[in-house]
């Protein structure tokens, strides 16, 4: 299960950073080859060389998030019943199956007043996983967690949404004094924690925050965006970030995703997942499935 991939149609629900492609050209660096339309159809083609089960759908900003997340419900629903029964994680075939589990994780900002209605009209779709919130002020984000945004946030547990949590470094003691705050909420890092140090120093500092957060028992994180965090890496360079956030929450909270399309401006999805294998190389069989499936299900599907 791939617990981070981004569908979009900038004809009819525009993300905002794709409408001007050079918003965040200092984070992506030339990100004009990305699609202006990028549906499921379009993932499961690039992505059939492996036996991808199902998908965590992200919102990337789009301007109507509850249009956007009932375009990928309708896609998902749109699809043939019956896909066969993939071979073992880290085996390859030649399609994927007519069918992929999709779960959906929309974007919105807690402050605002009409969280509870959004929250609510969410939570009606048969896919509606969970709502993720961006801490950090890059892709249109910078949400303040304060007046009634972590109030809004507990309601969350009602409707048994997953909140996902997109943070740079510098902000996970925010993160991990929220996962304290709403022990009934499921709370999923985005991006381990996106590191911004990327030296040997950073490295240690980023593992001590990383275990921070992981000591609230309510939190996972999603290992994913490395081209965006790393820029042009190779499996020797990402591997210590990837291990130590492996270390911090033990592979039963800890989840692997493409980013897609995104990623592709780094190498693409056989190049992302030839590496999750060459790091991960030393877990056992169940470790495995929950780094490549299992924990993404428990924590966005129930």
């Amino acid at each position: 299960m791939d617990c981070n991939v981004h569908l979009w149609d900038q004809r009819d629900d525009p993300v905002g950073w794709l409408a001007d492609r050079t918003a965040v050209r200092d984070l992506l660096g030339d990100y004009d080859s990305l699609p202006e339309v990028y549906p499921l159809a379009d993932y499961r083609a690039e992505t059939a060389a492996y036996p991808v089960r199902g998908v965590v759908w992200s919102d990337a900003g789009s301007a109507d998030p509850l249009h956007a997340a009932a375009w990928v419900q309708r896609q998902a629903d749109g699809q043939a019943p019956g896909a066969a029964e993939p071979p073992a994680t880290g085996a390859r075939r030649d399609t994927a199956g007519p069918g992929l589990d999709v779960l959906l994780v929309t974007l919105a900002d807690p402050a605002s007043a009409g969280w509870p209605g959004f929250l609510r009209s969410f939570a009606e779709l048969p896919a509606a996983a969970g709502v993720r919130i961006r801490l950090v002020s890059g892709l249109g984000g910078g949400t303040v967690l304060a007046g009634d945004a972590v109030a809004h946030l507990r309601l969350m547990a009602e409707h048994g949404l997953t909140l996902t949590v997109e943070a740079t470094a510098d902000q996970l003691g925010e993160v991990a004094r929220l996962a304290r705050e709403l022990p009934e909420v499921r709370v999923v890092l985005d991006h381990f924690g996106w590191p911004t140090d990327l030296t040997a120093a950073g490295s240690r500092a980023h593992a001590a925050r990383l275990a921070e957060v992981a000591a609230a028992p309510n939190t996972a994180t999603r290992v994913d965006a490395l081209g965006t965090i790393f820029g042009d890496w190779t499996a020797d360079r990402v591997r210590p970030w990837l291990l130590g956030a492996l270390d911090a929450f033990g592979p039963s909270r800890c989840m692997l995703g493409s980013d897609l399309p995104i990623e592709r401006l780094r190498g693409g999805f056989t190049h992302l997942y030839d590496a999750y294998e060459q790091v991960f190389t030393g877990c056992t069989e169940p470790e495995r499935e929950d780094l490549w499936h299992d924990t993404a299900r428990r924590w966005y599907g129930g």
